[in-house]
């Protein structure tokens, strides 16, 4: 139920007969001023290419005013007529506006590697995926989220490699598992780190040997506090690996033996990236988050999938050689409009796309072109996004040139990278081959301290799981994804003003008051009481629908959250001046009880689609 929607038809109906134009010509220009008092509803003339004329007469029972301001038409909407149309009928899913055609939609987002724990840097991927899902799915789409296992790289590799050293050793109970792994993965790397630059030194020139030194030098130093985290682990590791003669040709081997199906190397394998995996979930889980599907590499492999693409590529005329090895050119058999249509920037030059290392085993490029082929195919989906960091914007803009290259055109221009930029801690540098970040857990466990401090004279039935997520999610999705985030604790647990807790607790005050009023809710109101915040309250309710819908059509949930923090000010600044159950004249009291009423609604709704609880006590 569109209100604002279904007056704005009627408006453009009037105006396009003014002006001799089409209702849709003036339907999609309308927008809205920047100012209150300028008018509810502007339309800029020069947008419909008119003659500006000297007055314009909308015929509109939904239009109280309208006046020509320089080259706008300004609109001031009879708020008596709003609110009729708004509280007439007001369902419970108000603003849940579905699409005509529903699409089926696959979203890969997280997709971590399965060597530690997921960290701060993962989390804005995992945040930003789910509330991708949450906004489709409301939408009326069919979604199938997605994570994609890379158990066949180098990385995973080492972690097999420490591990074979400490003679596979399970998880210790009441360990994290994941946790566990990522010490393992952190102490391996830095030890053959170490050991590769201490082999580097010894036949170093000069010129070099001072900064191969001071690299060492902090790594031993990286290698001294790893080692406090388990010394019997580090300890056994660094002998292991220092008696070992080929530490890179075992774990070749491992990769080798792993892609080819070795029985026992895939039981080793699997065995510990589930235990990985198993921590992922738990992490999160308390945030809410979970996946249809987690797809493995090594299937895409075994499967004959990655063969299957790596053939089409090799008999591609595109197909050239290039330092040493096979690659596909990007650039010379795509015209101007191809481009265009896969977002490819202009006069942009493609980095060939190498096929396979020199050893003739295949890159991740290949089998990204094998795995996205396979979330089009087995989920039979219309589209499918990839929420990427955009370090991976050239690679993205490659998977997409190659896919149309080897004749797949309608996934190509059906691939979307969902690009998102970093977000970091105050004063914090990461590395997770190095063992330094801040995990998942660990922030959870920094933001809930916070909640409970701010929460303990509250009582017992204060949700503090709830809370802790509202507070991140806020945080992550209030800033548009190509922005870099500062995520500062103190900040996003803030319960007066733009965080989480400050919409949950908007919406306990809604709440509470209409819990309050034993009594029905009508419309025998005072629209005379229809002024000032009130009103403002009222437009805002009635624009709900239309931003959701631009807020999910334009993968933009930041939009959605600005508006809600937008309506939380509002309600908020007019609660505190003015009484809604205790006013007097009982159809004042009705006109603040609606209006009560669809901030209460708005505000769940809303929230429900960000993944946010609708808390009724904090």
């Amino acid at each position: 139920m569109d209100v604002l929607g279904k007056m704005k038809k009627e408006i453009s109906l009037s105006i396009a007969q003014e002006l001799g134009i089409s209702p849709e010509e003036v339907y999609k220009v309308i927008e809205y001023p920047p100012k209150g008092e300028m008018g509810d509803l502007a339309v800029p003339l020069p947008a419909l290419n008119v003659k500006r004329p000297q007055s314009i007469e909308v015929k509109s029972k939904f239009v109280k005013s309208s006046n020509l301001a320089g080259p706008f038409l300004n609109l001031r909407l009879d708020e008596t007529q709003l609110f009729r149309e708004l509280f007439s009928s007001l369902p419970q899913d108000f603003g849940i506006e579905k699409v005509e055609t529903p699409k089926r939609i696959v979203i890969e987002h997280t997709s971590a590697n399965p060597i530690h724990p997921l960290h701060i840097g993962h989390l804005r991927n995992s945040i930003l995926g789910d509330a991708l899902v949450r906004l489709m799915r409301a939408r009326g789409h069919e979604v199938i989220s997605r994570f994609y296992v890379n158990d066949s790289g180098r990385q995973v590799a080492i972690l097999i490699y420490g591990l074979s050293k400490l003679g596979y050793p399970e998880p210790p109970l009441g360990v994290k598992k994941d946790l566990w792994a990522g010490t393992v993965y952190a102490m391996t790397n830095v030890i053959l780190e170490i050991r590769t630059l201490s082999d580097q030194l010894k036949v170093t020139k000069d010129s070099e040997y001072r900064e191969l030194l001071t690299k060492r030098d902090e790594m031993v130093g990286l290698a001294s506090n790893i080692r406090s985290r388990n010394q019997e682990y580090f300890d056994k590791l660094a002998e292991a690996i220092r008696d070992d003669p080929d530490p890179e040709g075992k774990i070749a081997e491992i990769i080798r033996k792993y892609e080819g199906g070795d029985e026992e190397t895939r039981n080793i394998v699997r065995r510990y990236v589930n235990h990985v995996l198993d921590g992922f979930r738990e992490s999160l889980n308390k945030l809410g988050i979970s996946f249809d599907l987690f797809d493995y590499e090594s299937d895409l492999v075994w499967s004959g999938e990655v063969k299957a693409v790596l053939r089409s590529a090799l008999s591609s005329q595109a197909r050239i050689e290039y330092k040493g090895t096979e690659a596909l050119d990007l650039n010379k058999y795509m015209d101007e409009e191809i481009r265009k249509e896969l977002r490819i920037p202009e006069g942009l030059d493609i980095p060939p796309l190498v096929l396979t290392r020199s050893d003739g085993t295949t890159l991740y490029t290949v089998r990204d072109i094998a795995y996205t082929i396979r979330k089009f195919l087995s989920s039979k989906a219309d589209q499918v996004i990839n929420v990427i960091a955009e370090q991976q914007t050239v690679p993205q803009i490659q998977l997409r040139a190659a896919l149309y290259l080897l004749g797949y055109l309608d996934m190509a221009k059906n691939l979307i990278h969902y690009s998102y930029s970093m977000v970091t801690l105050p004063g914090m540098r990461m590395s997770g081959r190095l063992g330094q970040y801040v995990s998942l857990d660990e922030l959870y466990e920094g933001v809930r301290e916070a909640v409970e401090s701010k929460t303990k004279d509250r009582g017992s039935q204060v949700n503090i799981g709830e809370i802790v997520n509202s507070a991140i999610r806020y945080a992550l999705l209030s800033v548009s994804a190509d922005k870099p985030i500062t995520f500062n604790v103190s900040k996003v647990t803030n319960f007066e003003q733009n965080s989480g807790p400050y919409l949950q607790y908007t919406y306990v005050r809604a709440y509470n008051i209409l819990s309050k009023y034993s009594g029905e809710i009508n419309l025998d109101v005072d629209y005379n009481d229809l002024t000032g915040d009130k009103r403002r309250i009222l437009i805002s309710l009635a624009k709900f629908p239309e931003t959701f819908k631009i807020s999910a059509d334009s993968l933009e949930p930041e939009v959605l959250v600005s508006y809600l923090r937008y309506l939380a000010d509002m309600f908020n600044a007019w609660y505190d001046k003015e009484r809604v159950i205790q006013e007097p004249d009982e159809k004042k009291r009705m006109t603040r009880l609606n209006l009560v009423k669809g901030v209460e609604t708005v505000m769940r709704n809303g929230l429900h689609v960000l993944g946010i609880s609708s808390l009724t006590k904090m």
